[in-house]
């Protein structure tokens, strides 16, 4: 077994340059009690801030210095604690950053319950002036609030029940991740070994049927004894959404939950009658896997074993920087010169080492580099997820680049798009490159399973929060046993008549932690979506497509979603992407079936 490396046996040039942000841990405390000091002047601020423009612009402009300091202390904090948790320094540094902050959110509260009180017109006619342009769109983002803001008492009293509103999460958070025991399975040796949440998708994946069949069927069984509980804490949950939009006058809980973005609900009834339309796609892919395993019946512990030979080829970072170089490249010189200088620059800290953090990430603010962290160890995996990463950090690069301060920040709607057009150049780079029908067949099969795995799987859990919600919103009770049956017949209807649709399955939404988080599943389909209609529009050289592309990097967080989306000619509020993304998986569907019959 390879032993793994202390983070001070990590060569220098495979680390990220951290220095870039500070060069020193002397000077991260330094500027830290610099601020400090300056969140005092807040408060004399505060006074005064909406007497007249000039006050205005003095806040916002004292405010945007302080945060972009605080946004650096956080990132190098978070960077220097995610290379080795173990270190007592780097956690203090990262808990001295986030008090920091949360400090910063307790003084600057005021600001959008009195900005709201404001008449809009007075606030508007501020912004005609000039100096107001790169504020412009995150003001008007706060004013859309009014009409749907309590007043200043209510939304103190809200605030300060903003814990308890979230305890429902956090219980189930505790009884799922440390309570809840599965008890043991046998494993493909015969060994009696403990089924964990950590463990179970690995088991879920064996070979050996029986060893699959034991860790779905345990752990739901295990849930399903807990259905009652769990139901009570995702309940308060939908039931806090639902009572925040009441009291601030929207119509339902998704509207609420879209409203920040200004996006409409056609979107998901969209996205979920174009899914439903191409049900017949996914049946047929669980057929050909059916075929392919030699089953009888198919069950749905069955849908997860792969049903092709793994790629085993090793990649060297240098292999895989070369890989992901190429193909990127069809984006153009103007993002793969940037590209290099992640490589060169010190964007990315590359392997693992004791105690760093598991995963891939990329982290940035303003004024750093948008770092990459990875954990490479040659696997073919690893390429992909380097590009997907890097996909994130050039969104930001360009972002950043191109955009105030204020603008740069592109919201959680839009995050997922570039790193997924990477993803998938790659992917369908590999594939044209592929030297073996093994190799080919195995990128194929993973996106397809990307496919399944976010667009058909995250739309049917978005329709099961569709179903919650309204009903929470009509007053209705939201029972296990009526929750736990619509959501059996859901699989029913997304895995079709060829696919045995256990029972215990009717337990599966119990384990979602996503749906704490109301409507946020459906934003993997969307981002899906729309990235695999760029990539389309890419790879087949479309006029005047990747200039497009470019500028929707640029554009960052500038304007509304939707309308930052027409840069690149995409309206969610028809059907036409959806029916893209359909096709794409249709024609990979196509090729992986006649591949994989091939003698």
């Amino acid at each position: 077994m390879k032993k793994i490396k202390e983070r001070d046996e990590i060569k220098q040039e495979d680390k990220w340059n951290i220095e870039s942000v500070y060069q020193d841990k002397k000077i991260f405390y330094q500027e830290l009690e610099e601020v400090k000091k300056e969140l005092s002047e807040i408060d004399t601020l505060k006074k005064d801030f909406l007497k007249d423009k000039e006050h205005f612009l003095d806040f916002l402009t004292f405010d945007q210095k302080v945060t972009r300091k605080i946004d650096k202390l956080y990132c190098y904090a978070n960077l220097k604690n995610s290379e080795d948790m173990a270190r007592e320094e780097s956690q203090e540094m990262l808990g001295y950053a986030s008090n920091l902050y949360q400090e910063y959110s307790e003084k600057i509260a005021f600001f959008t319950p009195m900005l709201l009180k404001e008449k809009k017109e007075r606030i508007l006619g501020f912004l005609e002036d000039d100096r107001f342009l790169s504020y412009r769109h995150e003001i008007d983002s706060i004013l859309r609030y009014q009409g749907h803001t309590l007043s200043e008492k209510e939304e103190e009293t809200l605030a300060a029940y903003s814990q308890v509103l979230s305890a429902g999460s956090d219980a189930a958070s505790y009884l799922m991740d440390a309570d809840m025991r599965f008890g043991t399975i046998k494993d493909e040796e015969g060994k009696e070994v403990e089924l964990t949440q950590s463990n179970y998708s690995n088991y879920l994946m064996s070979k050996d049927r029986k060893v699959r069949k034991s860790a779905f069927l345990t752990l739901h069984e295990v849930y399903g004894s807990f259905k009652n509980t769990l139901t009570a804490t995702l309940s308060s949950v939908v039931f806090a959404s639902s009572t925040n939009a009441r009291l601030n006058n929207f119509k339902s809980s998704v509207e609420s939950c879209l409203y920040g973005n200004r996006l409409d609900e056609k979107i998901l009834s969209n996205l979920v009658e174009e899914v439903h339309k191409n049900l017949p796609l996914l049946y047929r892919y669980f057929k050909i896997k059916k075929d392919l395993l030699h089953l009888d019946e198919f069950h749905l512990y069955d849908g997860y074993v792969s049903t092709v030979e793994e790629i085993t080829k090793k990649y060297s970072f240098e292999e895989g920087k070369n890989l992901v170089l190429s193909a990127l490249s069809v984006l153009g010189d103007s993002y793969i010169d940037v590209l290099k200088t992640a490589f060169e620059d010190g964007w990315i800290d590359k392997y693992p080492n004791r105690g760093k953090t598991s995963g891939a990430f990329s982290s940035g603010m303003y004024d750093t580099y948008p770092f990459v962290l990875l954990n490479y160890t040659e696997e073919y995996d690893d390429v992909s997820t380097m590009a997907h990463e890097l996909g994130h950090s050039m969104h930001s690069y360009f972002s950043n680049k191109n955009n105030s301060y204020n603008n740069a920040g592109y919201p959680i709607f839009l995050a997922e798009i570039a790193s997924t057009v990477n993803e998938l150049l790659f992917s369908h780079y590999m594939e044209k490159h592929a030297k073996t029908k093994e190799e080919k067949l195995a990128i194929l099969n993973e996106r397809l399973d990307m496919f399944k795995g976010t667009i058909f799987r995250q739309t049917m859990f978005t329709e099961f929060e569709m179903y919650l919600h309204e009903m929470v919103d009509k007053k209705e009770i939201p029972t296990a046993d009526k929750l736990s049956e619509y959501y059996y017949n859901l699989n029913k209807q997304y895995f079709g008549e060829e696919v045995i649709v256990d029972d215990v399955i009717r337990y599966e939404w119990l384990r979602i932690p996503h749906f704490y988080r109301p409507f946020y599943v459906y934003q993997y389909a969307t981002g899906l979506s729309i990235a695999s209609y760029i990539a389309k529009n890419i790879l087949e050289e479309k006029e005047g497509f990747k200039n497009k592309y470019l500028s929707f990097l640029k554009a960052g967080g500038s304007d509304y979603p939707l309308e930052i989306l027409k840069i690149i000619d995409v309206d969610l509020t028809d059907d036409q992407v959806f029916q893209d993304a359909m096709e794409v998986f249709k024609e990979t569907l196509d090729t992986f079936e006649k591949l994989s019959l091939e003698k």
